[in-house]
């Protein structure tokens, strides 16, 4: 390192702490009326990381050797190389404005490791400074999210663990931002003197778990334990090498607050509607009846085949999600796409094939493996390894998260782990034996000033491409708001102004064409809604709501058949959404077209879903005559499939016997019931029998049928109508069967009459009580 005087040094200092510092609370960035957090933390970031790099172009002479250091490493190549491949990916992505995008996002956290790699050169006692750093981030990020849980404590609802966020965007992030920085806690409360701070520390790490027992991220359970696990086996470790059994008491650093989290989780959620943490923690295994981790295990599988299947260039970066839904079209709902696969290294792999998978991984890979070295080297003080090996307890923290979420898309927990590299960087560069060479400076040189250069190339544009970014996610409150309220508040002249064009889809991956072409559509300029909904076509060729938008406008234009080949690919293509699912359907209907339209069964009804099969089934009453036998097995099978649901008994009659013989049914029934009530029990039976002629599908006319005859004493027909009731229609409403007691009872057999009023009273039908209290008591 270059010498210049004290109080430039001290400037110097004093500027890259507050850097770093300002990496460290990136998290606390707030939305800024965007639809994400990341937007305008990705920004802050860029102009954080620019910056870095100014104050490093100004002072590049101090900075040299620290940034050879930091650069001339495996780590640091490894990561490097994984940027140059995914920098590839743009020339043959499906999208290359996503590519750009996630590019930025990539250089922008290289970038944060390696400036911090840089600053961190520059402090003697780093790891106090950073340890202590963590802790109070960690103290403001324990303190927000317990005052939320307190807050929703209060009211009816009680703690509702899905929406516990504290500073963060969701409970996850949430959680893995604490529990990647307990390892730091841990490692100052092992080597703090001062029984005020230990103490301090002990309830912030108490805090902290219980803060993670009330969010329920089984993820982050997984990660407490895996911390646990790994600090154990250290204490164990240094308990052996010192022959002494006291070090077993610094476990209690961990098993008290553990224990005492448990116990407080248990009183808070005590007579509440949430789980606790032991149920919650219960669940975690790898059950495919659990949604979620049949939701991640599908993913997985989507990714590995289409890594397999594409295993040199995958997708290009930040292209998965468009892919994906083409792997996922048949479990899709709406537009609720996999946006990620739920691990960055095998999402990376879909993106960039095995290279850019190895080159990630190898990044991972390479810091255990300077762990290790650094552990066995004799360079490092013991306090230093010590603090090297908690390095490697926070990695294993992220690496958990990075395999079952996506924190490579989050920079609140980025920064932590760029931190956690650039320090086991930094160590590994000072355990191996430094080799002089006599041009040692001339490199220095050349690789600060390749730095720099690099560097403002890449920041110039990064800081305007976040920009843009962040402007976009401003713009999708107003764009997404009107898209699921089926709004349109962008006047005519600012649609093109408004809608972005970087990036180029919505963070549900509709494409910022598709939208436009929305507004075009309502204002009725069709043919500038055709344009943009071609080109949104290949900014999301899976999604399939441009062919939905193109559908719509040509249907406008009187252009059926072309509406109906738009239609039926979004449909087929998405078959679970239902906006597709019923434009294309009424397009058939409209079209009386039966052939296409019983097409569209299978795909319907595949995942059962309640809404598909009444669209169907509504559908197949308006276009199909009565009685048509295909559909009548079809709203038969629905009626068992959603046994007890009236809606669709109601369609199934509609189906098989039309609405005019309802109608007839009712009007019959009507006329029964007014004889009926005026005690003409043997002209209600007449008309009771023509409502059954009418709707024999309709139990209510059979069991009233059978009470008139069980009132006339003609108790044949009387059981003739209730036995077709209990044995075909199956109304589960205890009625039936407390008629047909009350035929037995009057045939003079109480014994066969017991069982029925058994079951009527166990169906809920209240008149069966006394009778059956008065009947079969004593049976």
């Amino acid at each position: 390192m270059s010498k210049l005087n004290t109080r430039s040094s001290i400037t110097i200092q004093l500027l890259a702490g507050i850097l770093i510092l300002f990496y460290l609370c990136i998290g606390f960035i707030p939305n800024w009326q965007a639809v994400d957090k990341i937007a305008p933390q990705w920004l802050v970031l860029s102009i954080i990381n620019s910056l870095s790099l100014t104050l490093i172009l100004f002072n590049l002479s101090f900075f040299k050797t620290s940034i050879s250091n930091a650069l001339k490493s495996g780590l640091s190549i490894l990561y490097i190389g994984f940027f140059i491949w995914a920098s590839f990916s743009y020339f043959y992505a499906i999208n290359s404005t996503e590519v750009i995008v996630n590019l930025t996002r990539q250089a922008n956290t290289l970038f944060m490791y390696l400036h911090l790699g840089i600053f961190i050169q520059l402090f003697k006692n780093k790891i106090s400074l950073l340890c202590w750093t963590f802790a109070i981030i960690l103290s403001i990020e324990v303190y927000y999210l317990l005052l939320q849980a307190y807050e929703m404590y209060q009211t009816p609802a009680g703690i509702i663990p899905g929406i516990l966020k504290g500073v963060t965007a969701n409970r996850n992030i949430a959680a893995f931002s604490m529990a990647i920085k307990i390892p730091f806690i841990l490692f100052l409360v092992n080597y703090s003197k001062n029984k005020i701070f230990n103490f301090s520390l002990l309830i912030l790490l108490l805090l902290t778990i219980f803060s993670l027992s009330i969010i329920s991220s089984r993820a982050s359970y997984i990660a407490v334990f895996l911390v646990t696990f790994l600090y154990a086996g250290l204490i164990f470790y240094q308990s052996y090498n010192s022959k002494s059994y006291k070090k077993l008491s610094y476990l209690l650093y961990i098993i008290v607050p553990l224990m005492l989290s448990v116990v407080f989780n248990q009183l808070v959620v005590s007579g509440s509607k949430t789980v606790s943490a032991i149920e919650r923690a219960s669940t975690i295994s790898l059950n495919t009846n659990d949604g979620s981790v049949n939701q991640r295990l599908r993913y997985y599988q989507d990714v590995l085949t289409h890594m397999l299947e594409n295993p040199i260039l995958g997708t290009g970066l930040g292209n998965w999600k468009l892919v994906s839904i083409d792997y996922d079209k048949e479990d899709i709902v709406g537009y609720v796409v996999p946006y990620h696969a739920h691990s960055d290294f095998i999402q990376l792999g879909a993106e960039l094939g095995f290279i850019g998978f190895f080159l990630y991984l190898g990044v991972f890979v390479f810091a255990v493996y300077a762990v290790f070295k650094i552990l066995t080297s004799k360079k490092i003080n013991e306090k230093e390894k010590v603090f090297v090996f908690f390095l490697l307890i926070a990695l294993g923290v992220y690496f958990v998260d990075a395999n079952l979420n996506f924190p490579i898309a989050r920079p609140q927990v980025l920064t932590s782990w760029a931190m956690i590299i650039a320090l086991i960087n930094f160590y590994f560069k000072n355990s191996i034996d430094k080799k002089e060479f006599s041009n040692e400076k001339l490199n220095n040189n050349y690789i600060a000033n390749g730095f720099v250069f690099i560097g403002i190339i890449i920041f110039i544009p990064s800081v305007i491409i976040s920009n843009k970014i962040y402007d976009s996610l401003k713009a999708q409150m107003v764009i997404l708001q009107d898209f699921n309220s089926n709004k349109y508040s962008i006047p005519l002249n600012q649609i093109e102004s408004f809608i972005p064009s970087i990036p180029n889809i919505t963070v549900t991956t509709i494409p910022m064409d598709a939208i436009k072409a929305r507004y075009f559509y309502y204002y009725k300029k069709y043919d500038k809604a055709i344009a943009y909904a071609e080109s949104g076509r290949k900014q999301n060729p899976y999604l399939m709501y441009p062919e939905l938008l193109l559908s719509q406008v040509n249907l406008a234009k009187g252009e059926i058949l072309k509406s109906k080949t738009y239609a039926k690919k979004a449909f087929f293509n998405l078959p679970n959404n239902n906006l597709h699912a019923s434009h294309y359907l009424q397009l058939l209907i409209e079209t009386g077209d039966k052939l296409r339209f019983s097409e569209t069964f299978d795909a319907l009804t595949k995942n059962n879903s309640i809404t598909q099969w009444k669209n169907y089934l509504v559908g197949a009453s308006k276009l199909f005559p009565p009685g048509d036998p295909v559909q009548m097995k079809r709203s038969l099978e629905a009626t068992k499939i959603f046994s007890g649901n009236n809606e669709f008994m109601q369609l199934h009659k509609l189906i098989s016997i039309g609405s005019a013989k309802i109608q007839e049914g009712l009007e019959h029934s009507n006329i029964a019931l007014s004889y009926f009530n005026q005690g003409q029990h043997d002209k209600a039976v007449i008309e009771f029998e023509k409502a059954i002629e009418s709707d024999p599908l309709e139990f209510s006319y059979r069991e009233n049928a059978a009470t008139s005859y069980y009132l006339l004493n003609d108790l044949n027909n009387a059981i003739k109508h209730i036995d077709v009731v209990i044995n075909e229609m199956n109304p589960l409403n205890g009625k039936c069967e407390y008629i047909k007691a009350l035929i037995y009872l009057k045939f003079g057999d109480p014994i066969g009459a017991c069982p029925l009023l058994q079951t009527s009273k166990d169906s809920g039908y209240s008149q069966a009580e006394g009778t059956f209290n008065q009947y079969c008591a004593n049976i």
